[in-house]
């Protein structure tokens, strides 16, 4: 019976593949994340998702808008995104 001998050849992969790969994962590292929205919230969402893309020459995702909302609320007083959170418990 014969012995199989694997033999691997010993390649290093120089330091720039190796980035590429590197920023590429933190690119395309996602978060996925769930969250449990109420009827009257997901219509509020779905509602503001039509308006949207009645105006952008490209559909909209919901994902896309939720992510576009959480940006804008840097811009927002505190304050009020208390009052809403009020308002949503």
């Amino acid at each position: 019976m014969r012995k199989k001998v694997s033999h691997k050849p010993n390649v290093k992969k120089s330091d720039l593949e190796t980035n590429k790969k590197e920023k590429k994962q933190e690119i395309s590292r996602a978060y996925p994340r769930s969250y449990r929205l109420d009827n009257e919230i997901m219509q509020l969402l779905k509602k503001k998702l039509e308006e949207i893309n009645e105006k952008s020459p490209k559909k909209i995702t919901e994902a896309r808008l939720i992510k576009a909302l959480i940006l804008l609320s840097h811009e927002i007083d505190n304050d009020k995104i208390l009052k809403a959170i009020k308002e949503v418990w």
